[in-house]
């Protein structure tokens, strides 16, 4: 695309508008030198796998992306927001992305397959610029598509980490084990009256296994995503997925960080929560045995209640640097 072409987004456009439009010219368009147009010049991206600063890595993390998959799609799924013009706005844009890999990985060479994989952005927005954003991205999948083995691409993955991405992890960690649960944290909190304290709620019944909290707070034909290819049926399997994760990751301490929402429906509530969670390796995961090894992730969960309960979650965290966290020296 041009060098000089100029977005079609700016400050004023309905927000959700904007952030659909924006990635629609960037990758759809591949309008990837608007990235300076709608991303700071110093602007940081938080993520398990890297942090990014300025719009100009931006732009050549994309170019990137697309050498390896050049017909990548970034399908929009839901925009959860919060916020206004004047005091800036808070997005949690969740999407699917679809792509053939052509292109050399960090994993090998291109393989021809198609892939799938479910990313979630949350962005802060200020004067029609992003400032700052948490990326979730499911690199498990993307890695197993392509044929790689988890443990040495998880491997690879501790092999990259830089000291800034360490040490960002390090305070992470300890901030999070300082958290207390709020005194709102009770059976009063409703989804649509409270999510904050909703959403305290029941990431505590995950993380401490309350069965009583979790079935009260999730409607029988709950339903959870965590990606493309793995899905959970019912509010017994849902449990179970929190429950088995429990068995791998112990002496959880865990924070919400952040809190969207959005009507949906008559009587519904769309909510999206970035939260973050750290403890210690003491399950068996991907064969790798107890470590003892700090372990902490970053996740972003969007859920739709109906009814004052959870009908559909769809929760992304990055797998693989979690499982990467074992692996580092």
């Amino acid at each position: 695309m041009a060098a000089n072409r100029v977005g079609a987004y700016g400050a004023d456009d309905d927000i959700v508008d904007y952030i659909l439009g924006i990635t629609f010219e960037i990758w759809e368009q591949r309008g990837v030198e608007l990235i300076r147009q709608y991303y700071a010049g110093d602007c940081v991206i938080y993520g398990l796998d890297g942090i990014t600063h300025g719009a100009d890595a931006v732009v050549d993390s994309t170019w990137a992306t697309l050498q390896a998959f050049p017909d990548r799609l970034l399908l929009a799924e839901n925009v959860i927001w919060a916020g206004n013009r004047a005091d800036g706005y808070y997005t949690s844009h969740r999407l699917l992305s679809m792509a053939t890999n052509e292109g050399p990985t960090v994993y090998g060479p291109a393989t021809g397959i198609r892939i799938r994989m479910t990313n979630i952005a949350d962005c802060v927005i200020e004067d029609g610029v992003i400032v700052r954003e948490w990326l979730v991205r499911d690199n498990m999948t993307l890695a197993t598509q392509l044929g790689a083995d988890p443990v040495a691409a998880a491997r690879m993955m501790a092999e990259r980490r830089s000291t800034e991405l360490g040490d960002w992890i390090a305070s992470e960690i300890e901030r999070v084990r300082a958290v207390t649960l709020p005194e709102t944290n009770s059976s009063a909190n409703t989804p649509r009256e409270d999510p904050e304290g909703f959403a305290w709620h029941v990431l505590n019944s995950c993380w401490s296994g309350d069965w009583e909290t979790f079935e009260n707070t999730h409607a029988p034909y709950s339903v959870l995503h965590r990606s493309p290819m793995r899905h959970y049926s019912g509010r017994d399997q849902v449990f179970g997925y929190y429950q088995n994760l429990r068995r791998v990751l112990g002496h959880v301490h865990f924070s919400v960080d952040h809190i969207a929402t959005q009507p949906f429906g008559d009587d519904g509530v769309d909510i999206a929560v970035r939260w973050t969670a750290a403890g210690l390796h003491e399950g068996e995961v991907e064969g790798i045995g107890p470590t003892g090894k700090p372990m902490f992730i970053m996740g972003v969960t969007h859920w739709r209640c109906i009814a004052g309960r959870i009908a559909i979650e769809m929760t992304v965290f990055d797998d693989l640097a979690v499982l990467s966290q074992t692996l580092v020296d």
